[in-house]
């Protein structure tokens, strides 16, 4: 499976693009505004301490304290100092979440600091490889602190290895020294940015391609291949091109269609996605598909390709959190089992381990996917001003008739007759117009006028006198 790695840099925001087989698979955006924090350390204060919920809320020096999970034991008080790293950046109102445990990822290991134990990729399957990169472990893990070996290290050199260990103490040191030195709330390690961040994390075998089109950004990347083995410069690819990146690519068009609510299926069915503060929900429908013969055939076919793309959007949106899908309903056990194994098997390659609960009688499947980041939508896009998020407005005829009730109190309190103009949005004043307008002059016993002003919102109206 070929792989690409596609990366637009500006000093205001970072995209990266992974393409598979042709196929952008994921897509992420990072602002300079909305800062990623995730892997940030802060020393932070405990503000309070909310029993009821097993956690603390700490003050570090933004907007928003962050949430800590204290469980049901902890020797936290308020006022007291803490370091903390985040796990989840800020959503909506929530700040971020934070832990207290820190990490420190490398290419071939992760650092644990506070923790003393040894762990092993489970993808790494071969079990002399594993004994071999435990023993590496065993013998570099700086004393009282944890190692977990990462998928990258297969086949690695100890001294290699050894020396990813050495770097990432190296930054645990220098957060220390700043933690004692510091008076909290402060800032004290922030991780790398998107660009060297995610070929540091996605290299493997299959990347063949990379692709930057920022000199900055394209320097940082080959820093980094040059000092890991394996690594080849020559697939680095500096983009100078006047088009964007991403359109020079050919990926313009699955970008712009990323906000869609409907995403289609091959043959004719479609999804309908729609977010809500608690959940993802996900609706299968069979649109103008009708292929097969067999009724059950035939909703089975398009919950096939559905299990299938819902995997392909949920990574490539990055939609994390819980997610509610509703296939169109089957009566066969052994085809909701086919789907689910088609889902689980559309799965594998998501970084972010979603996992599938089972299918009730409804033919509602539960996913939970990880979330760290704000997702590409509450990246890209804020509420509408019209509707206030809710993607609704009243019709043109709830509109009208709110105006009619308005003008007959009019007439009632003024007991009077005279001509009244209404001015409202163009379209509400072209309905008006064209449907209501004369048979009110008659039933009013008032001439109406309409007029239309492009900066009322579209269910704002104003009653003037006429006459």
């Amino acid at each position: 499976m070929a792989q690409q790695i596609i990366i637009g840099s500006t000093p205001e925001e970072v995209r990266m693009g992974l393409v598979e087989d042709g196929i952008l698979q994921e897509y992420l955006v990072e602002r300079a505004m909305s800062a990623h924090l995730v892997g940030s350390v802060f020393l932070g204060r405990v503000s309070n301490i909310v029993p009821g919920i097993q956690a603390a809320f700490v003050d570090i020096g933004l907007e928003r304290n962050a949430f800590l999970y204290l469980g049901d034991s902890h020797d936290l008080t308020e006022g007291m100092s803490v370091m903390v790293q985040i796990t989840k950046d800020p959503r909506g109102t929530k700040g971020p979440t934070a832990s207290r445990e820190i990490t420190f990822p490398g290419r071939y290991v992760v650092l644990f600091p506070q923790s003393d134990s040894i762990g092993i990729s489970r993808k790494i399957g071969d079990a002399a490889e594993r004994d071999r990169l435990h023993a590496i472990a065993s013998q570099c893990r700086p004393e009282q602190m944890g190692i977990v070996v990462r998928t990258a290290a297969e086949g690695i050199s100890a001294d290699v290895i050894e020396a990813d260990i050495a770097s990432l103490l190296s930054e645990w040191k220098v957060v220390e020294t700043k933690a004692k030195l510091a008076k909290a709330p402060a800032f004290l390690h922030r991780e790398l940015d998107l660009s060297v961040r995610i070929v540091r994390d996605y290299l493997n075998k299959d990347i063949d391609r990379i692709v930057i089109d920022s000199p900055d950004a394209f320097g940082r990347v080959k820093a980094l291949l040059e000092r890991l083995p394996r690594a080849r410069t020559d697939m680095l690819e500096l983009y100078t091109g006047a088009e964007d990146v991403f359109a020079a690519c050919g990926l313009a068009d699955v970008i712009a269609s990323l906000p869609d609510r409907r995403v289609d299926l091959p043959d004719g069915g479609y999804l309908v996605i729609d977010h809500a503060e608690a959940m993802t929900v996900i609706d299968v429908n069979s649109g103008s598909y009708s292929g097969k013969e067999n009724l059950e055939e035939t909703i089975m076919e398009i919950n096939r390709q559905a299990a299938r793309e819902i995997a392909h959007q949920l990574r490539l949106r990055d939609i994390g959190g819980i997610i509610v899908i509703d296939f169109i309903d089957m009566h066969s056990e052994a085809h909701r089992k086919e789907v689910l194994s088609l889902l689980e098997e559309a799965f594998q390659g998501d970084r972010m381990r979603p996992r599938i609960q089972d299918i009730t009688v409804l033919n509602l499947v539960e996913v939970t996917r990880k979330k760290s980041r704000q997702n590409l939508e509450a990246v890209l896009y804020t509420d509408c001003p019209t509707c206030n998020g809710t993607g609704r407005v009243q019709s043109k005829e709830a509109v009208a008739l709110e105006i009619k009730r308005r003008i007959r109190s009019l007439l009632k309190k003024q007991g009077s007759t005279k001509d009244l103009l209404v001015v409202a949005h163009p379209l509400e004043a072209e309905y008006l117009q064209q449907n209501l307008a004369r048979d009110w002059n008659r039933e009013l016993a008032c001439h109406v006028k309409v007029e239309g002003d492009p900066s009322l919102h579209v269910e704002a109206f104003m009653i003037l006198d006429n006459g």
